[in-house]
């Protein structure tokens, strides 16, 4: 059934770019480039920084507390996201073998 094929392959295919952007995502989350040719963009991401990273700024521990609690939101979403991505590549999983285990059961086997 050169459909079951086609069909399979594309799930494949699909499957494949999903795993490579949830790979996409652990590198940024983990400060790492996203591509292989781009230059680091920093460290580990919530980067948690100290209130004098800006020196005697006035109200310097709130401006860092929230500028924190920014980065872990985007951490948080980072995770959820990737997450996301982990399902749909499991579920692709599943119908590609759910169509081979019908294509195997409906093709008929010569009595030879």
């Amino acid at each position: 059934m050169g459909g079951v094929a086609l069909s399979q392959k594309a799930l494949q295919l699909l499957q494949e770019s999903v795993n490579d952007r949830s790979v996409d995502l652990v590198k940024l989350k983990d400060g790492k480039p996203a591509e292989k040719g781009a230059p680091e963009f920093g460290g580990a991401f919530p980067a948690k920084q100290e209130a004098r990273l800006f020196g005697d700024l006035a109200d310097s521990d709130g401006l860092i507390t929230a500028l924190n609690n920014v980065e872990q939101r985007v951490s948080d979403q980072l995770v959820a996201a990737r997450e996301r991505l982990d399902d749909v590549e499991r579920a692709l999983d599943q119908v590609r073998r759910n169509i081979q285990k019908a294509d195997q059961g409906s093709t008929v086997q010569d009595p030879s």
